[in-house]
């Protein structure tokens, strides 16, 4: 069990207070700087990173972008006391959440899917195939095909593209606006979100697999629909090769309900679990994870949900 000292002593704390060296930030924090430069070690050792090719990447390269001027924003307002002091916090605390991203982005800008070749690390598909086959017959999305319809398309797509967001993000302004009372779980979610996605692509590197939508095209006989090629076109703009064991889109909601739960009211317990089982259910419809996949991503979130900070009772401050 990992633990981080936490005072949340008001927003003047916060402000006093800051650290002034890397290493004495919670490690989250350290991590949302020190994994991209992993990240980059790692293509550099092992990935030849001239193949990068920006011109196939304009997506992943706009996203980057667009995050590292936010995070330059952000600074700036910080650095000139624009803002009051409640929300000075706000952006202290939750810049490395979308920062996050930023090592995501460099694992496919980077080509570190070449780095995985190099070292002759095999795909992972036949096993997670055959864990599948084992539990509940045959994969899991070959299992499920037969569920499509347009409605259930544009649900799935949905779900798999703006609830996986708005979940952690809606959840940690929930808390900071409707639980001001207690800044521990504000960061106690934050903590779980970037702790799950390190785990996850540490795992990626480690356990290979491509997903049943490439691997097993051809033994689907129902198609998505015919915006369905758009939306893979779309989401794999974004995306590393090797991007499935365990599914993130899986146990980042799931670590947020999980975490969240005793602090969300009855009607948003019941919307959050909506929409987080919505967003698993998606991974498997739109053929991006075998069940081994979601599996791993609640187990994962299971674990890291178990993660605990020194209770508290003091307020944000004013």
């Amino acid at each position: 069990m990992i633990s981080h000292e936490l005072k949340p002593r008001g927003w003047s704390y916060s402000l006093q207070q800051m650290p002034d060296s890397l290493r004495q930030w919670p490690l989250d924090k350290q991590l949302t700087l020190l994994f991209p430069a992993g990240i980059l070690l790692f293509a550099l050792l092992f990935g030849d990173i001239r193949q990068w090719l920006p011109g196939e990447n304009k997506a992943a390269l706009t996203g980057a972008g667009i995050f590292f001027l936010l995070i330059v924003l952000t600074r700036l307002a910080l650095a000139r006391h624009t803002l009051s002091p409640r929300y000075e916090w706000l952006l202290r605390e939750l810049w490395p959440v979308p920062a996050m991203l930023l090592g995501y982005l460099l694992m496919r800008l980077l080509r570190l899917e070449l780095a995985i070749d190099a070292l002759g690390i095999e795909l992972m598909d036949p096993q997670m195939i055959a864990f599948d086959t084992a539990l509940f017959g045959q994969p899991l999305p070959l299992l499920i095909q037969h569920w499509v319809s347009p409605a259930m398309t544009l649900l799935m797509e949905s779900a798999y593209l703006h609830f996986y967001y708005a979940v952690p993000i809606g959840s940690l302004l929930w808390l900071f606006y409707c639980r001001a009372e207690h800044p521990a779980a504000f960061i106690h979610v934050r903590q779980g979100i970037i702790y799950t996605l390190v785990i996850g692509w540490l795992l990626y590197l480690l356990v290979p697999v491509i997903g049943p939508g490439q691997w097993l095209e051809s033994a689907f006989s129902v198609s998505l629909g015919t915006q369905d090629g758009l939306v893979y076109d779309a989401v794999n703009s974004f995306r590393y090769a090797y991007d499935c064991f365990p599914s993130l889109h899986t146990a980042v909601p799931w670590v947020t309900l999980l975490v969240c739960w005793r602090w969300y009211s009855w009607p948003l317990r019941v919307l959050v679990l909506l929409m987080t089982l919505s967003i698993t259910l998606s991974t498997l419809y739109l053929r991006y994870h075998y069940g081994a996949d979601v599996l791993g991503g609640i187990a994962l979130a299971v674990i890291v949900a178990q993660l605990r900070l020194p209770k508290t009772t003091t307020r944000y401050g004013h």
